[in-house]
Formats: structure tokens, C-alpha cells, sequence
């Protein structure tokens, strides 16, 4: 699936907050309206913007808890630092996402 490139407006941060305006055919794509809310995702060098709904939060939250699920201790094996196994646990979430395409 090739991706297409939007031109979307440019974004303004006034009073810390940011607003983004969206076209009428974006909205439509996004399945958004007035008063719904996004969730920001920030990775390096850019944020992806995703529809948030509760629906959508009690999948992630049921991935996230599968792949910490399969987190064993092996016997011998050094306590790692909370922020490598965090690290861990994003790196696996972003490996399923991309197996799922």
C-alpha cells in the first residue's frame, strides 16, 4: 500500500496548547469531529497523531499486556534497569505492529 503524501496546514502552539487544523476531507478519512480527541505518539525526529477512542485503548492496552506476558526471568539472568525493559516491551509492540502491516 503506497502511502500518500496530505498537505496538512501548519500546526501553532498557543498558550501550550496546539491546534491542527484539518481539512473537511481529512476529518472524514479520520473518522474525527468536534470535541474528539487524538492520541500523540512521539518518536524520534517526528509525532504520529492517532484517533483515540476507548475501544481502540482496551486493544493496545490487551497487546501490551500479551507481550508482557511472555517477559520471563531466566534463572541466573541480572536484573535489568525498568527503562531497558520498557525499551524492550515498545521495541516488540512496534515489531508486532509492523508483522501486522
Amino acid at each position: 500500500m503506497a502511502l500518500k503524501e496530505h498537505i496538512v496546514p501548519k500546526a501553532h502552539i498557543h498558550n501550550g496548547e496546539l491546534t491542527i487544523p484539518l481539512s473537511d476531507e481529512l476529518r472524514e478519512r479520520l473518522d474525527v469531529s468536534e470535541g474528539d480527541e487524538l492520541e500523540a505518539h512521539v518518536f524520534p525526529g517526528s509525532v504520529v497523531l492517532r484517533t483515540s477512542s476507548p475501544r481502540d485503548r482496551d486493544r493496545s492496552w490487551e497487546r501490551i499486556f500479551s507481550v508482557i506476558d511472555q517477559v520471563r526471568v531466566r534463572p541466573g539472568q541480572p536484573a535489568m534497569p525498568i527503562a531497558e525493559v520498557e525499551q524492550m516491551i515498545v521495541d516488540e509492540v512496534r515489531s508486532v505492529r509492523r508483522a501486522r502491516g
